[in-house]
């Protein structure tokens, strides 16, 4: 804490030094003035929480010092040394905060008491505006994500608000009365390569800054408010005010900032004027569907509103899954120029029709998802099974930097995401084929002792992968198949009625007969002797 001194009378300054035991009050730093007006620029520059002062000065005396620091450092605490007993400086020194008033000469004991209790006093409103400071920086940082919340809701539940407009007004500042409104949106599936390098741990960065560049445009001139769309993270959105005409220029003047600070333009979604808050779900519905329905490969305008939007967009689906089962085929060939010749006939159809929308790319990227879980799956228990498809949110699509549809890119990955999946299936079969082998080797060898050392050796494979995938492959273990080859061979070898148990025993790996026969009993439910009379009859 800092003190300061003022008094024209250096004995009295220093007086006050040498009787205050200044560490017990936690005051570091001692100042002092010989007058009110070298005091007030101390005051303004050094911020001190207690201050000493006589009344009667030259220059500007302790009543014009009092009114001064009411209006300039009102935090201050003030005690008054004086030698003068006169009531009207007392009410004086009252009126502007004094937290006592000391005559001259001073007494010790009565200037430690003052002082005491000027910095509990201090203490207390500091921690009171300490609470209020960190009220206020919490209410500011929780009110955007509570309008976010509101207006999300009121886009998913029309009408359920009625009040909102008034909420804003009040929230935003706004002077005069909001009854209609024009959304724009913007997306975050097409962005260069460098904004999602540089925002790779999340959007919240992103979205914050791109809120605080619109809202800049914005706010201050009271046409409208940006946020963030609260359960759809890719999107933003924003609201114009009224019939919203100058929402296009606008959106030009926000794109030129958004590309000084990130190098990088968005394009926006612009829906028509509608009733707020009662239609705003509807001119939400708008700005998405022009965003959505714009033609990705025209790249003359970032801008796209609702009435211009491609009209015959619902009818230009060319859908995936009419070329999948040729697709289909040459993955499982395992050859790319098959594959490549496979995609050829539906990257054509894409070619002659010129128009490529959001809104195409979502249902061709879950149907293409769905089809490499199917061609994926080995059974019809796991095709039923497969993967969920990828959400609107979930799907990348490949953009240069000025973040505009990369129509070439997009072909070159479908593509190579075939010749992964082929690749994958090639190298599935012949982990197959690896395990057929091994089971074709324990059927031709059951009188041999096969361990799992043995197999790893002879194939060259480590023993827990053999173990793992002979069970993924045959929802089994090594040992149970061993055994169970073993005793199929023993069933048929006790067919020969020349051959003893003992002998059909060690034909199958087993140089203990008793053993023999506990396994095949465990296996069979019955004795091999039981076995061959109920299957091959009674001794002749």
């Amino acid at each position: 804490m800092k003190a300061l001194i003022i008094d024209d009378e250096k004995h009295v300054r220093e007086a006050i030094r040498l009787l205050v035991p200044w560490e017990r009050f936690g005051i570091d730093t001692l100042l002092e003035a010989q007058d009110g007006m070298s005091a007030t620029h101390l005051i303004r520059t050094e911020r001190p929480e207690i201050i000493f002062t006589d009344m009667m000065m030259p220059n500007m005396d302790g009543t014009e010092l009092l009114q001064w620091v009411a209006e300039h450092a009102p935090a201050s605490k003030i005690i008054v040394i004086s030698g003068h007993d006169d009531f009207s400086l007392v009410r004086h020194a009252v009126k502007y905060g004094g937290v006592d008033y000391i005559l001259k000469p001073i007494d010790a004991e009565q200037l430690v008491g003052a002082l005491t209790k000027a910095v509990n006093c201090w203490t207390t409103e500091e921690q009171e505006r300490t609470r209020k400071l960190q009220m206020n920086i919490e209410l500011n940082q929780l009110k955007p994500i509570y309008l976010e919340q509101y207006f999300s809701a009121l886009i998913n539940e029309p009408g359920s608000y009625p009040s909102l407009a008034e909420t804003l007004r009040q929230e935003l500042g706004i002077t005069k009365s909001v009854t209609q409104a024009r959304i724009a949106i913007a997306r975050f599936d097409l962005t260069s390569p460098s904004i999602r390098e540089k925002f790779v741990s999340g959007l919240d960065l992103l979205l914050f800054s791109l809120t605080n560049i619109c809202n800049e445009f914005l706010k201050e001139t009271e046409l409208g408010f940006a946020l963030r769309h609260r359960g759809q993270e890719h999107e933003l959105l924003l609201l114009f005010w009224g019939e919203g005409e100058q929402a296009p220029q606008l959106l030009a003047a926000i794109n030129d900032a958004i590309f000084l600070a990130l190098k990088t333009r968005l394009h926006f979604g612009v829906g028509r004027a509608e009733a707020f808050p009662l239609s705003a779900a509807s001119a939400y519905q708008q700005a998405k569907l022009a965003l959505l329905r714009r033609n990705l490969l025209v790249h003359d305008s970032y801008c796209h509103l609702f009435d211009e939007a491609h009209s015959t967009s619902e009818n230009t689906l060319l859908l995936f899954s009419e070329h999948e089962e040729s697709i289909r085929f040459a993955v499982q060939s395992g050859s790319k120029e098959q594959i490549r010749r496979a995609f050829q006939p539906w990257f054509d159809k894409l070619d002659q029709s010129g128009y490529i929308s959001l809104k195409q790319l979502f249902p061709w990227r879950q149907q293409y998802e769905l089809a490499k879980t199917i061609w994926k799956s080995k059974s019809v228990q796991n095709r039923s099974n497969g993967q969920e498809r990828p959400s609107e949110e979930s799907v990348s699509l490949p953009v240069d930097e000025n973040g505009s549809f990369d129509y070439e890119l997009w072909k070159k990955m479908i593509y190579e995401e075939a010749c992964d999946v082929s690749s994958q299936l090639s190298e599935s079969d012949k982990e197959r084929s690896v395990i057929d082998d091994i089971a074709k080797y324990i059927e031709q060898h059951p009188q041999e002792e096969i361990t799992l050392q043995d197999i790893s050796e002879r194939f060259y494979l480590s023993r827990e992968y053999i173990s793992r995938k002979f069970k993924q492959e045959t929802n089994g273990n090594l040992s149970d198949f061993i055994a169970e080859v073993r005793i199929k061979r023993a069933k048929e070898l006790l067919a020969n009625r020349q051959l003893k148990i003992s002998q059909v025993a060690e034909l199958v790996g087993f140089q203990d007969e008793k053993y023999f026969s506990r396994v095949f009993k465990k296996r069979t439910s019955c004795s091999p002797n039981d076995y061959r009379k109920q299957h091959y009859g009674e001794n002749e």
